[in-house]
């Protein structure tokens, strides 16, 4: 990955069965509950959301339960990725799913404390269940026991295949993982959806991605000028301003360019605040090149995580990093990136 954030719970991070949901924030009651008998035909059917608390419970613990099998798994040496691939891929999907198989496929290139604690089981804590009106899709705000981060998980439901955890993204850094506000709800306990291309103050959750993109392209100039400076912001810029430096700098640079996330879904909410929540997917490439005076004589040499995608010494290497972005957008001023997660998905 282009910089190291907290660890990924779907990957980076492993956990057992069951799982406990609080029952106090995020749902109301159960869809299956009766309803008084005296409404009358002509009262319009209340929203309701994809699923109840105890549905949300159940898809989660069965989540985390293979996602810890599917690291087990990957995590013995009798046992090829392809098995773990499998199994997670039951329960996970999205830009969540493209990450974890890059996490496999470059397995062999962790050191042996990396792939211990990988492979260590981890449980969920403190979890709230957020699911919008109307929509098809939910979130969970939980905290990953043994480490304190507090993450953002996004349940959809892929077609032909039924729910998948599809984007899991840290809601800042440790030392400030709180929102800045809380996510909204109804009466009932729903929360609100926001359509991905509703401007709130600068931008609209759409042109998040375009805007962080930008801050590897061009070191925020341009898109990136309608962002606040955050850790990502920070982060990201340090990425693009020491593109060229190293000792390869002579023969060889470094350039980033935006690209096409493999899953496109937008996830926003409504926080009680009146701003917006989203989950964003978002995509970049790195192109190391040859200057032309050394193509001729010189061959870049991939590192141990490119060469699991293509080992050929080439006068330019390709990184396609997948990825995704938490983003907060208030009703006025520039939009702020909490957290940001990537993984090299591909290299030619």
């Amino acid at each position: 990955m282009s910089t190291p954030h907290y660890p990924r719970v779907a990957c980076a991070l492993t956990t057992a069965a069951a799982l406990t949901l609080t029952a106090g924030c995020g749902l109301g009651e159960n869809r299956d509950d009766p309803q008084p008998a005296d409404r009358t035909a002509s009262t319009a059917p209340a929203q309701q959301g994809a699923v109840t608390r105890d549905e949300a419970k159940e898809l989660l613990s069965t989540y985390v339960a293979a996602n810890n099998r599917a690291n087990a798994t990957q995590g013995t040496s009798q046992s090829p990725s392809s098995q773990a691939r499998k199994l997670l891929s039951t329960v996970e999907g999205g830009q969540l799913l493209e990450q974890s198989i890059a996490d496999y496929m470059t397995w062999h290139t962790q050191t042996a404390k990396e792939q211990k604690e990988y492979a260590r089981p981890f449980y969920y804590v403190h979890p709230a269940v957020y699911a919008p009106a109307g929509e098809r899709w939910f979130a969970i705000q939980a905290t990953v026991d043994r480490t304190g981060w507090t993450a953002l998980i996004i349940f959809d439901q892929v077609e032909g295949q039924g729910w998948r955890n599809v984007a899991t993204v840290a809601l800042g850094s440790k030392k400030s993982d709180r929102l800045p506000s809380p996510i909204a709800t109804d009466r009932a306990g729903l929360a609100t959806a926001v359509n991905p291309t509703t401007r709130s103050g600068r931008l609209a959750p759409n042109q998040v991605a375009d805007a962080f993109t930008d801050f590897f392209a061009a070191g925020g100039t341009g898109a990136g000028q309608a962002l606040s400076r955050s850790a990502s912001t920070d982060q990201a810029l340090k990425v693009y301003k020491d593109r060229n430096k190293g000792p390869d700098s002579q023969a060889a640079t470094k350039r980033f360019e935006p690209g096409d996330a493999r899953h496109q879904q937008i996830y926003a909410l409504k926080l009680r605040d009146g701003s917006t929540l989203a989950v964003v997917p978002s995509a970049h490439d790195q192109f190391y090149e040859l200057k032309k005076e050394y193509i001729l004589r010189a061959k870049i040499i991939p590192n141990g995580e490119e060469a699991v995608f293509n080992p050929t010494k080439r006068i330019a290497v390709i990184d396609e990093f997948q990825g995704m972005l938490l983003a907060h957008l208030p009703t006025s001023g520039k939009p702020t990136i909490l957290s940001h997660e990537y993984r090299m998905v591909d290299s030619q």
